[in-house]
């Protein structure tokens, strides 16, 4: 604003100087608008307008409605915003709701299942969830692939997966965790934090128990004649010309992430103290063939109830008619991909005597070797 003023000045004869008239003029110029463009570190308006009110004021980043209004003012909006007259306060959203954070079966010894809660906060909201290990001697932040970071990342409650929340991996087991969550609209809105929420982590876990068997038993196409028992498979007599089957059951439970895989093998083939040995069938584990027919000998294989394995060719051993060699190496006779609980799989063990077999007492050793994947 500029003021001016301007006297006139009268003189009389007898050379008094007199005020004769004062007129003074106030001119007032209107607020103007700049074409200046304004600019921080973290903004810029390129040719931006200030208006007085009830106009529209824009740049190439941004435009406005009814920018400034008198108290008199409507309100004005558009599909993104709405504005008030007088003074136009920021939004800022409430604090959330306390989150929720759990050990999914309380035998995760590496994740945690998280939630936001995002209160009454409408859906355009982000947030940012701070977790420590150590009851926030050191904070870090969730990040979106549910990861920890040290910086915060926000995203809205859709993104941090909604009501069915998402599952925080990589974490230390054997750990209590605390979670609490903050929400923002904009920059310069952030509220306090949430309550917290905490849950911990449990040791990695992995148990192999084998489980023997009774006579009579149909298992993986095959009808046991023999009774076994965690810790032996005995046969008995056998005739030239007959067919043992003896059977085990293989159980496994483990909270590695990653499964497990239970291999076999043997220490050597079934013999006699003079290492006369009963021969084994010829088919492997890698490739697995029916019982064969047409020795005079004998012959003894496996057969693993598993269809669907992790190595090789998955289903070898789904047709029931299917057995393969022991070995001094070990070969996978049953897997899974994920935590389990009680996972079992049945192992048979079939032995045929031929004529030319000699007598006597055979014997080996079978191995199971139970690997988590964590």
């Amino acid at each position: 604003m500029t003021r001016i003023m301007k006297y006139k000045i009268a003189v009389w004869p007898n050379g008094s100087l007199v005020a004769a008239m004062i007129a003074l003029q106030l001119a007032f110029l209107p607020l103007a608008a700049w074409a200046a463009e304004a600019s921080s570190s973290h903004y810029r308006l390129e040719e931006s307008d200030f208006t007085v009110g009830g106009e529209t004021a824009s740049s190439t980043n941004y435009r406005t409605y009814d920018a400034l209004g008198g108290s008199g003012d409507a309100s004005s909006s558009s599909a993104n915003y709405r504005g008030f007259p007088g003074l136009v306060l920021p939004m800022f959203p409430g604090v959330p709701g306390q989150p929720s954070l759990a050990n999914t079966g309380g035998q995760m010894y590496n994740t945690l299942d998280f939630a936001v809660n995002p209160d009454a906060n409408s859906s355009d909201v982000n947030y940012a969830i701070a977790i420590t290990p150590d009851s926030w001697a050191a904070t870090y932040y969730v990040q979106a692939d549910d990861t920890l970071g040290s910086a915060p990342v926000w995203q809205t409650y859709a993104d941090w997966g909604g009501a069915a929340g998402e599952r925080l991996v990589n974490l230390s087991y054997n750990t209590t965790y605390i979670i609490k969550v903050k929400a923002r609209y904009g920059p310069d809105s952030e509220t306090d934090y949430s309550l917290p929420a905490s849950a911990a982590t449990v040791n990695p876990t992995l148990s192999l128990e084998i489980i023997g068997k009774n006579a009579g038993v149909g298992i993986g196409g095959a009808t046991t004649t023999v009774a076994t028992t965690a810790n032996g498979v005995t046969f008995g007599n056998i005739q030239s010309g007959s067919i043992n089957i003896a059977a085990q059951e293989v159980r496994v439970s483990t909270n590695a992430t990653g499964g497990y895989t239970v291999s076999v093998k043997q220490d050597g083939d079934l013999r006699k103290g003079n290492g006369v040995a009963i021969p084994p069938v010829t088919a492997t584990n890698p490739a697995p063939a029916p019982w064969p027919t047409g020795f005079i000998d004998g012959r003894f294989g496996y057969h693993t109830t598993d269809a669907s394995l992790c190595t090789g060719n998955a289903s070898r051993f789904a047709p029931a008619d299917t057995y393969a060699r022991l070995e001094i190496q070990d070969y996978e006779v049953a897997c899974s991909t994920g935590p389990a609980a009680s996972e079992t799989t049945g192992m048979v063990y079939k032995v045929e005597i031929g004529p030319t077999q000699p007598p006597g007492h055979y014997q080996n050793q079978i191995i199971y070797i139970a690997t988590a994947q964590y």
